[in-house]
Formats: C-alpha cells, structure tokens, sequence
C-alpha cells in the first residue's frame, strides 16, 4: 500500500501543472497580474463550415 501511493505521490508531482517553463511571479509594476503568460501561440480563425444539408 506505501509503494501504491508514493508511486502516486510521484506521478502528481511529476505531470505539475502542465505549463512548460518556469513560474510567472507578476511584479509590482506589471499590467497583467493575473493569468498565465503565454509566448508563441499565434491561432489564425477560420471561417466557420456550413454542413450541406
């Protein structure tokens, strides 16, 4: 049973939060106090598809 849950205890600690990188720790000044800071993500829209009916 003590090897079950240290083997759970290490799989939670491992998968984290899923943000890759290190912490964001907002400073005094900053403008975005909230939120996770994200780089390099550029989605383009698509327009949407109309199903033929």
């Amino acid at each position: 049973m003590k090897k079950l849950l240290s083997t759970a205890a290490l799989l939670v600690l491992l998968s984290a939060c899923g943000y890759k990188g290190d912490l964001y720790l907002p400073k005094e000044g900053d403008k975005a106090k909230f939120g996770p800071l994200q780089t390099g993500l550029q989605f383009e829209s698509k327009e949407p598809v109309t199903q033929p009916e």
